[in-house]
Protein backbone atom coordinates (compact mmCIF):
# COMPACT_ATOMS: atom_id res chain seq x y z
CA UNK A 1 0.00 0.00 0.00
CA UNK A 2 1.68 3.39 -1.15
CA UNK A 3 1.00 6.24 1.45
CA UNK A 4 1.44 9.90 1.27
CA UNK A 5 2.27 11.19 4.72
CA UNK A 6 1.73 14.63 4.70
CA UNK A 7 2.83 16.85 7.75
CA UNK A 8 3.95 19.94 9.60
CA UNK A 9 7.76 19.52 11.28
CA UNK A 10 7.59 15.95 10.74
CA UNK A 11 11.22 16.65 12.39
CA UNK A 12 10.99 18.92 14.44
CA UNK A 13 10.69 19.74 17.76
CA UNK A 14 7.23 18.99 20.22
CA UNK A 15 4.52 15.94 20.45
CA UNK A 16 2.64 16.14 16.80
CA UNK A 17 6.25 16.52 15.39
CA UNK A 18 7.10 13.13 17.32
CA UNK A 19 3.99 11.29 17.06
CA UNK A 20 4.08 11.73 13.17
CA UNK A 21 7.35 10.21 13.27
CA UNK A 22 5.95 7.05 15.09
CA UNK A 23 3.68 7.03 12.67
CA UNK A 24 5.86 6.94 9.72
CA UNK A 25 7.58 4.24 10.89
CA UNK A 26 4.66 2.00 12.08
CA UNK A 27 3.44 2.22 8.80
CA UNK A 28 6.94 0.82 7.34
CA UNK A 29 6.49 -1.46 9.84
CA UNK A 30 3.10 -2.31 8.54
CA UNK A 31 4.89 -2.93 5.42
CA UNK A 32 3.55 0.27 3.69
CA UNK A 33 5.48 2.19 0.65
CA UNK A 34 5.39 5.74 2.73
CA UNK A 35 6.69 8.74 1.09
CA UNK A 36 7.04 11.58 3.75
CA UNK A 37 6.38 15.12 2.98
CA UNK A 38 6.90 17.70 5.46
CA UNK A 39 6.19 21.50 5.59
CA UNK A 40 8.26 23.17 7.68
CA UNK A 41 7.53 26.03 9.99
CA UNK A 42 10.57 25.33 12.81
CA UNK A 43 14.14 25.93 12.21
CA UNK A 44 14.85 22.98 14.50
CA UNK A 45 15.21 19.56 14.01
CA UNK A 46 14.88 16.92 16.61
CA UNK A 47 16.35 14.28 13.65
CA UNK A 48 16.83 13.69 10.36
CA UNK A 49 16.79 11.23 7.66
CA UNK A 50 12.75 9.99 7.70
CA UNK A 51 11.59 12.54 5.37
CA UNK A 52 11.55 12.59 1.83
CA UNK A 53 11.41 16.06 0.80
CA UNK A 54 10.99 19.22 2.95
CA UNK A 55 10.19 22.69 2.16
CA UNK A 56 9.71 25.49 4.03
CA UNK A 57 5.85 26.76 4.60
CA UNK A 58 5.91 30.42 2.87
CA UNK A 59 2.83 30.87 3.30
CA UNK A 60 -0.49 29.04 2.02
CA UNK A 61 -0.54 29.33 -1.03
CA UNK A 62 3.05 28.09 -1.41
CA UNK A 63 2.16 25.21 0.74
CA UNK A 64 -0.59 23.94 -1.20
CA UNK A 65 0.88 24.44 -4.65
CA UNK A 66 3.84 22.38 -3.53
CA UNK A 67 1.74 19.98 -1.92
CA UNK A 68 -0.48 19.48 -4.54
CA UNK A 69 2.50 18.87 -6.68
CA UNK A 70 3.49 16.00 -4.90
CA UNK A 71 -0.08 14.57 -4.94
CA UNK A 72 -0.17 14.92 -8.68
CA UNK A 73 2.96 13.45 -9.35
CA UNK A 74 1.89 9.59 -8.90
CA UNK A 75 -0.59 7.85 -7.61
CA UNK A 76 -1.21 6.77 -3.47
CA UNK A 77 -3.44 4.56 -1.95
CA UNK A 78 -4.01 6.63 0.59
CA UNK A 79 -3.10 10.16 2.27
CA UNK A 80 -2.28 11.00 5.71
CA UNK A 81 -2.14 14.28 7.12
CA UNK A 82 -0.68 15.05 10.74
CA UNK A 83 -2.77 18.02 11.30
CA UNK A 84 -6.77 19.25 11.15
CA UNK A 85 -4.99 22.44 9.52
CA UNK A 86 -3.81 20.11 6.18
CA UNK A 87 -7.19 18.31 5.96
CA UNK A 88 -7.87 20.32 2.68
CA UNK A 89 -5.27 18.80 1.33
CA UNK A 90 -6.93 15.24 1.91
CA UNK A 91 -10.46 16.54 0.41
CA UNK A 92 -8.77 17.47 -2.57
CA UNK A 93 -6.85 13.94 -3.42
CA UNK A 94 -9.97 12.63 -2.74
CA UNK A 95 -12.00 15.12 -5.16
CA UNK A 96 -9.10 14.98 -7.98
CA UNK A 97 -7.68 11.19 -7.40
CA UNK A 98 -10.61 9.41 -5.28
CA UNK A 99 -7.72 9.00 -2.79
CA UNK A 100 -9.15 8.24 0.42
CA UNK A 101 -7.47 10.43 3.76
CA UNK A 102 -7.16 10.31 7.45
CA UNK A 103 -6.27 13.39 9.57
CA UNK A 104 -4.78 13.38 13.05
CA UNK A 105 -6.63 15.20 15.52
CA UNK A 106 -5.14 17.20 18.56
CA UNK A 107 -7.87 18.27 21.95
CA UNK A 108 -6.55 22.06 21.20
CA UNK A 109 -7.11 22.33 17.96
CA UNK A 110 -9.84 20.48 16.70
CA UNK A 111 -12.29 20.77 20.45
CA UNK A 112 -13.12 24.66 18.88
CA UNK A 113 -15.01 25.43 16.11
CA UNK A 114 -13.24 25.29 12.76
CA UNK A 115 -13.59 28.09 9.60
CA UNK A 116 -16.33 26.56 7.57
CA UNK A 117 -13.81 24.86 4.57
CA UNK A 118 -12.17 23.30 7.29
CA UNK A 119 -14.75 21.68 9.04
CA UNK A 120 -16.10 20.21 5.46
CA UNK A 121 -12.53 18.87 4.60
CA UNK A 122 -12.73 17.46 8.32
CA UNK A 123 -16.14 16.15 7.89
CA UNK A 124 -15.22 13.99 4.92
CA UNK A 125 -12.12 12.74 6.21
CA UNK A 126 -12.32 8.65 5.99
CA UNK A 127 -10.73 8.04 9.28
CA UNK A 128 -10.10 10.27 12.25
CA UNK A 129 -7.17 9.43 14.77
CA UNK A 130 -7.20 10.91 18.12
CA UNK A 131 -4.78 10.38 20.80
CA UNK A 132 -7.28 10.50 23.55
CA UNK A 133 -10.50 9.39 24.67
CA UNK A 134 -11.02 12.98 25.93
CA UNK A 135 -10.87 14.29 22.48
CA UNK A 136 -12.92 10.95 20.69
CA UNK A 137 -15.59 11.99 23.56
CA UNK A 138 -15.79 15.98 23.09
CA UNK A 139 -15.52 16.42 19.61
CA UNK A 140 -19.59 16.10 19.17
CA UNK A 141 -19.59 19.20 21.02
CA UNK A 142 -17.92 21.35 18.52
CA UNK A 143 -18.74 19.47 15.28
CA UNK A 144 -22.30 18.29 13.50
CA UNK A 145 -20.25 15.60 11.80
CA UNK A 146 -17.57 13.82 13.48
CA UNK A 147 -15.89 10.84 10.68
CA UNK A 148 -15.12 7.64 11.63
CA UNK A 149 -12.20 7.82 14.53
CA UNK A 150 -9.78 5.43 15.80
CA UNK A 151 -8.22 5.85 19.18
CA UNK A 152 -4.01 5.59 18.95
CA UNK A 153 -2.37 6.67 22.01
CA UNK A 154 1.41 8.49 21.66
CA UNK A 155 3.55 5.79 22.14
CA UNK A 156 6.60 5.08 24.06
CA UNK A 157 9.94 3.71 22.90
CA UNK A 158 10.75 1.87 25.94
CA UNK A 159 14.04 0.89 24.72
CA UNK A 160 15.07 4.45 25.29
CA UNK A 161 13.10 5.14 28.17
CA UNK A 162 13.80 2.61 31.04
CA UNK A 163 14.53 2.51 34.82
CA UNK A 164 18.24 3.02 35.28
CA UNK A 165 19.78 3.22 39.04
CA UNK A 166 18.78 6.84 40.29
CA UNK A 167 22.18 7.78 41.64
CA UNK A 168 23.93 6.49 38.51
CA UNK A 169 21.09 9.07 35.87
CA UNK A 170 21.58 11.76 38.46
CA UNK A 171 25.93 11.35 37.94
CA UNK A 172 25.31 11.73 34.30
CA UNK A 173 22.55 14.76 34.54
CA UNK A 174 25.00 16.97 37.10
CA UNK A 175 27.94 15.93 34.45
CA UNK A 176 25.57 17.10 31.49
CA UNK A 177 24.79 20.63 33.69
CA UNK A 178 27.43 21.44 36.05
CA UNK A 179 26.02 24.32 36.69
CA UNK A 180 22.86 22.37 38.23
CA UNK A 181 24.98 21.29 41.14
CA UNK A 182 24.78 18.80 43.23
CA UNK A 183 21.45 17.46 43.16
CA UNK A 184 22.30 13.72 45.23
CA UNK A 185 19.97 14.58 48.07
CA UNK A 186 17.42 16.79 46.88
CA UNK A 187 13.90 15.69 45.92
CA UNK A 188 13.78 16.09 42.54
CA UNK A 189 10.86 16.82 39.85
CA UNK A 190 10.62 17.47 36.66
CA UNK A 191 8.45 18.84 33.59
CA UNK A 192 9.58 18.17 30.46
CA UNK A 193 7.64 20.04 27.98
CA UNK A 194 7.63 23.15 25.67
CA UNK A 195 6.97 26.84 26.62
CA UNK A 196 4.62 28.24 24.41
CA UNK A 197 3.81 31.47 24.42
CA UNK A 198 0.63 32.82 26.38
CA UNK A 199 -2.22 31.76 26.34
CA UNK A 200 -0.60 28.10 25.25
CA UNK A 201 1.82 27.78 28.13
CA UNK A 202 -0.71 24.91 29.85
CA UNK A 203 1.62 23.02 31.29
CA UNK A 204 1.92 23.44 34.74
CA UNK A 205 5.22 25.37 35.45
CA UNK A 206 3.60 28.46 37.16
CA UNK A 207 1.75 25.90 39.66
CA UNK A 208 5.07 24.17 40.27
CA UNK A 209 7.00 27.30 40.74
CA UNK A 210 3.67 28.73 43.04
CA UNK A 211 3.59 25.37 44.78
CA UNK A 212 7.32 25.86 45.75
CA UNK A 213 7.10 29.04 47.16
CA UNK A 214 4.43 28.08 49.82
CA UNK A 215 6.26 25.00 50.86
CA UNK A 216 9.32 26.35 51.45
CA UNK A 217 10.74 22.64 51.39
CA UNK A 218 14.91 23.47 50.76
CA UNK A 219 14.33 19.07 49.79
CA UNK A 220 12.61 20.25 46.61
CA UNK A 221 14.16 21.12 43.06
CA UNK A 222 12.75 21.61 39.93
CA UNK A 223 14.38 21.04 36.59
CA UNK A 224 12.31 22.47 33.93
CA UNK A 225 13.71 20.91 30.84
CA UNK A 226 12.37 22.69 27.26
CA UNK A 227 12.37 25.75 25.28
CA UNK A 228 9.84 28.25 24.46
CA UNK A 229 8.79 32.20 24.15
CA UNK A 230 7.72 31.82 27.54
CA UNK A 231 11.05 31.34 29.15
CA UNK A 232 11.57 35.10 29.91
CA UNK A 233 7.86 35.13 31.40
CA UNK A 234 8.43 31.93 33.44
CA UNK A 235 11.98 32.70 34.59
CA UNK A 236 10.47 35.86 36.13
CA UNK A 237 7.59 34.02 37.68
CA UNK A 238 10.77 31.71 39.55
CA UNK A 239 12.19 35.56 40.71
CA UNK A 240 8.74 36.73 41.97
CA UNK A 241 7.98 33.78 44.31
CA UNK A 242 11.50 33.86 45.53
CA UNK A 243 12.43 30.09 44.88
CA UNK A 244 15.50 31.02 42.36
CA UNK A 245 17.84 27.81 44.29
CA UNK A 246 15.15 25.39 43.51
CA UNK A 247 14.23 26.18 40.32
CA UNK A 248 16.93 25.22 37.29
CA UNK A 249 15.89 25.78 33.92
CA UNK A 250 18.38 23.01 31.18
CA UNK A 251 16.90 24.84 28.02
CA UNK A 252 16.49 22.27 24.95
CA UNK A 253 18.04 19.37 25.57
CA UNK A 254 19.55 16.68 23.02
CA UNK A 255 17.15 13.52 22.86
CA UNK A 256 19.87 11.37 24.71
CA UNK A 257 19.52 13.57 27.80
CA UNK A 258 15.78 12.63 27.93
CA UNK A 259 16.32 9.25 29.44
CA UNK A 260 18.60 10.39 32.12
CA UNK A 261 16.50 13.50 33.12
CA UNK A 262 13.32 11.50 33.65
CA UNK A 263 15.74 8.80 35.68
CA UNK A 264 17.24 11.36 38.24
CA UNK A 265 13.74 12.51 39.39
CA UNK A 266 11.52 10.99 41.73
CA UNK A 267 8.24 12.51 40.17
CA UNK A 268 7.32 14.45 37.03
CA UNK A 269 5.19 16.80 36.70
CA UNK A 270 2.55 18.16 34.02
CA UNK A 271 -0.67 19.91 35.39
CA UNK A 272 -2.67 21.09 32.48
CA UNK A 273 -5.88 23.24 32.67
CA UNK A 274 -8.87 21.64 30.37
CA UNK A 275 -11.25 23.03 28.39
CA UNK A 276 -12.21 23.88 24.93
CA UNK A 277 -8.80 25.13 23.23
CA UNK A 278 -6.56 23.79 26.08
CA UNK A 279 -5.70 20.13 28.22
CA UNK A 280 -3.61 17.65 27.05
CA UNK A 281 -4.06 14.48 25.38
CA UNK A 282 -1.69 12.21 27.53
CA UNK A 283 1.40 14.12 27.78
CA UNK A 284 4.39 11.99 26.17
CA UNK A 285 6.38 13.80 29.10
CA UNK A 286 4.19 11.75 31.53
CA UNK A 287 4.36 8.36 29.89
CA UNK A 288 8.06 8.61 29.17
CA UNK A 289 8.80 9.52 32.92
CA UNK A 290 6.18 6.49 33.85
CA UNK A 291 8.45 4.22 31.23
CA UNK A 292 11.47 5.39 33.70
CA UNK A 293 10.08 3.90 36.66
CA UNK A 294 9.02 7.86 38.20
CA UNK A 295 5.56 8.24 39.40
CA UNK A 296 3.77 11.59 38.33
CA UNK A 297 1.43 14.80 39.04
CA UNK A 298 -1.05 15.92 36.39
CA UNK A 299 -4.13 17.78 36.00
CA UNK A 300 -7.61 16.09 36.14
CA UNK A 301 -9.77 18.30 33.65
CA UNK A 302 -8.14 16.73 30.11
CA UNK A 303 -6.95 13.50 28.51
CA UNK A 304 -3.91 13.34 30.99
CA UNK A 305 -6.07 10.75 33.77
CA UNK A 306 -5.66 8.33 31.04
CA UNK A 307 -2.57 7.69 31.58
CA UNK A 308 -3.36 6.63 35.33
CA UNK A 309 -4.57 3.07 35.93
CA UNK A 310 -7.35 3.19 38.48
CA UNK A 311 -6.33 -0.07 39.61
CA UNK A 312 -2.52 0.13 39.52
CA UNK A 313 -2.10 3.31 40.47
CA UNK A 314 0.93 5.11 39.17
CA UNK A 315 0.20 8.94 39.40
CA UNK A 316 -2.05 11.40 40.99
CA UNK A 317 -4.24 13.46 39.40
CA UNK A 318 -5.14 16.70 40.70
CA UNK A 319 -7.17 20.22 40.39
CA UNK A 320 -4.61 22.20 38.10
CA UNK A 321 -5.79 25.51 39.68
CA UNK A 322 -5.61 24.19 43.40
CA UNK A 323 -1.75 25.06 44.40
CA UNK A 324 -2.69 23.55 47.82
CA UNK A 325 -3.26 19.95 46.32
CA UNK A 326 0.04 20.41 44.32
CA UNK A 327 1.57 20.60 47.00
CA UNK A 328 -0.04 18.23 49.32
CA UNK A 329 0.93 15.61 46.15
CA UNK A 330 4.42 16.78 46.03
CA UNK A 331 4.76 16.54 49.95
CA UNK A 332 3.00 13.56 50.09
CA UNK A 333 5.40 11.61 47.72
CA UNK A 334 8.58 13.26 48.97
CA UNK A 335 7.58 11.36 52.14
CA UNK A 336 7.12 8.03 51.47
CA UNK A 337 9.82 6.38 49.34
CA UNK A 338 7.70 2.99 49.44
CA UNK A 339 4.61 5.02 47.68
CA UNK A 340 6.84 6.41 45.14
CA UNK A 341 8.17 2.95 44.47
CA UNK A 342 5.29 1.28 44.05
CA UNK A 343 3.81 3.64 41.72
CA UNK A 344 7.29 3.73 39.85
CA UNK A 345 6.74 -0.04 39.45
CA UNK A 346 2.77 0.19 38.34
CA UNK A 347 3.98 2.94 35.75
CA UNK A 348 6.51 0.67 34.13
CA UNK A 349 3.85 -1.56 33.59
CA UNK A 350 1.15 0.45 32.69
CA UNK A 351 3.53 1.40 29.86
CA UNK A 352 4.42 -2.02 28.68
CA UNK A 353 0.28 -2.90 28.40
CA UNK A 354 -0.67 0.02 27.02
CA UNK A 355 1.53 2.69 25.34
CA UNK A 356 4.23 0.66 23.79
CA UNK A 357 5.32 1.11 20.60
CA UNK A 358 4.57 -2.18 19.29
CA UNK A 359 0.89 -1.97 20.20
CA UNK A 360 0.54 1.03 18.39
CA UNK A 361 1.94 -0.12 15.30
CA UNK A 362 -0.95 -3.07 15.75
CA UNK A 363 -3.43 -0.54 16.55
CA UNK A 364 -2.89 1.54 13.63
CA UNK A 365 -3.06 -1.43 11.37
CA UNK A 366 -6.13 -2.14 12.49
CA UNK A 367 -7.73 1.48 11.91
CA UNK A 368 -6.28 1.51 8.33
CA UNK A 369 -7.65 -1.90 7.40
CA UNK A 370 -10.61 -1.01 8.53
CA UNK A 371 -10.90 2.19 6.57
CA UNK A 372 -8.42 2.89 4.35
CA UNK A 373 -8.01 -0.63 2.76
CA UNK A 374 -4.75 -1.50 4.01
CA UNK A 375 -4.52 -5.02 3.94
CA UNK A 376 -6.02 -7.33 7.38
CA UNK A 377 -3.09 -9.50 7.12
CA UNK A 378 -0.61 -6.90 7.74
CA UNK A 379 -2.79 -5.68 10.62
CA UNK A 380 -3.13 -9.28 12.11
CA UNK A 381 1.18 -9.84 11.64
CA UNK A 382 1.58 -6.63 13.48
CA UNK A 383 -0.27 -7.63 16.44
Amino acid sequence: MRILYIGFDIEGVGGIATYSRHQIRALRQLGCDVFALSIDKQDKFAERGLVDQRFAFGGKLNAVTRALTTLAAQRYDAVMLNHVYLAGLGLMAKRLKGTPYALNVYNIDILCPLPRLREYAFAEADLVLADCRYTIENMPRFHRRVPPTGLLYDPVDVSVFRPMPIAAARAEVMRRFPAMGDISGRFVCVTVAHMAGPPNNNKGHRQTIEALARMRDPRFLYLVVGEGPDRAAIEAHVRAHGVEDQVFLTGLVPQDALPFLYACADTAILVAKGGPGLGEAVPLGLLEAAAAGVPFVCGNEDGSIEAIDPQRPNGIAIDPSDIEALAAALRRLADDEVLRREMGLNGKRVVDDVFQFERFVAVQGEHLAMHLGLPAGRAREAA
